[in-house]
């Protein structure tokens, strides 16, 4: 097996039947040339412990790691991925990418008049976590009733099949596609959004700086949630919430194997914190949890996008995990009490920008 601690890039090497289990464990992503990290003198795990003593039985809960229940939990149900809602019909076109056609669905509501606005979401999960477009039904759906817009989400390749920057190429060929058949399609292309969370956020924040690049129409907004927009990972906050909802190994596994090389997390494409420029971008609605890794990146790349003079509504949930603007109560199966406060606020503003409110 190789030194390098990236998965090969080989493209000839034998693709597995489905995604790898990611595993626990010191995967630290070496930055070129750096020195070996310095010492916290802050006792982080310490800090955890106490703060989790402190909260109440949900925040607890929603800010353990991925898959960590208490003794003798039982959890609610998921909910069943796969339901279309009442009121839209969906169906799959075929899109034009650089490595061949891939399917893309589209959700439109029944009743409308004339052009409405669209939603592309560039799914997350770790660029690799997809079980295909019926598993995004109930997810996509919501987007769709609550911004009164059609949602349109890709199939594009995943990282354990295609290394970057394939996934940002795909859905930047979604966006042109969108873009010059919105006509046929009964798109409003001056409404056209996108966004997604975590990987899908960064993918998200790319496109959007390619479109600009490209001098073709721009988001109307940008819906980035506990957003990547660094993938060195080096930020206090990794350190600091290492051992929270996604875990900082978590992280890390997800970032080494979309990556060719430890020299892709210089590339502002990998990590869009690291662009030359942020001037001219479209608005920005980005939202990160107050205990997550991510946190201190998203900081940044909000007060980069606010310097430049570009419309940004930066939210941070206090307490708050990684996705815990979506996160459900454990026990209930239902949105957290956070959640269910502002959420509203959110939707409100994409409405604003690509909803008939607009």
């Amino acid at each position: 097996m190789s030194s390098d601690i990236y998965e090969s890039a080989d493209p000839a090497a034998v693709v597995p039947e489905s995604p790898p289990s990611f595993q626990s464990g010191p995967v630290r992503l070496p930055l070129p040339g750096a020195l070996p990290p310095l010492v916290s003198k802050i006792d982080y795990e310490a800090l955890r412990q106490r703060r989790m003593a402190e909260v109440d039985e949900e925040t607890h809960h929603i800010n353990l790691p991925f898959g960590m229940l208490p003794p003798g939990f039982n959890p609610a149900p998921p909910a069943d991925p796969h339901v279309l809602a009442p009121g839209l019909k969906a169906w799959n076109v075929e899109v034009p990418c650089p490595a061949g056609s891939l399917p893309m669905r589209i959700y439109m509501p029944e009743r409308r008049t004339g052009p409405i606005g669209l939603y592309l979401h560039t799914h997350g999960g770790g660029w690799a976590g997809f079980d295909g477009l019926d598993a995004c039904d109930t997810e996509n759906s919501g987007y769709a009733l609550a911004w009164g817009c059609a949602v349109a989400q890709l199939d594009h390749r995943v990282s354990w099949k295609a290394k970057f920057p394939a996934q940002v190429e795909d859905c930047f060929a979604a966006y042109k596609y969108i873009l010059d058949q919105a006509g046929e399609l009964q798109i409003d292309r001056t409404k056209i959004g996108i966004g997604g969370g975590c990987t899908g956020a960064n993918v998200a924040t790319v496109v959007s700086l390619m479109a600009r690049d490209a001098n073709i129409q721009k988001p109307a907004v940008q819906w980035l949630w506990t957003p990547v927009f660094d993938t060195r990972n080096n930020t206090r906050s990794y350190e600091e919430f290492a051992n929270y909802s996604l875990t900082r190994d978590l992280a890390e596994q997800a970032t080494r194997l979309y990556l060719r090389s430890k020299e892709d997390t210089w590339d502002w494409r990998a990590s869009p914190l690291l662009v030359p420029s942020v001037e001219g971008l479209s608005p920005a609605i980005i939202w990160a949890g107050e205990w997550e890794v991510l946190r201190d990146e998203s900081r940044a790349y909000a007060a980069r996008l606010k310097e430049a003079g570009v419309d940004v509504t930066y939210i941070e949930g206090p307490q708050q995990p990684h996705a815990g603007i979506y996160a459900l109560n454990r026990v209930t199966g239902q949105p957290t009490r956070y959640s269910r406060e502002t959420l509203p606020k959110i939707n409100a503003l994409m409405r604003h920008y690509i909803g008939p409110d607009s």
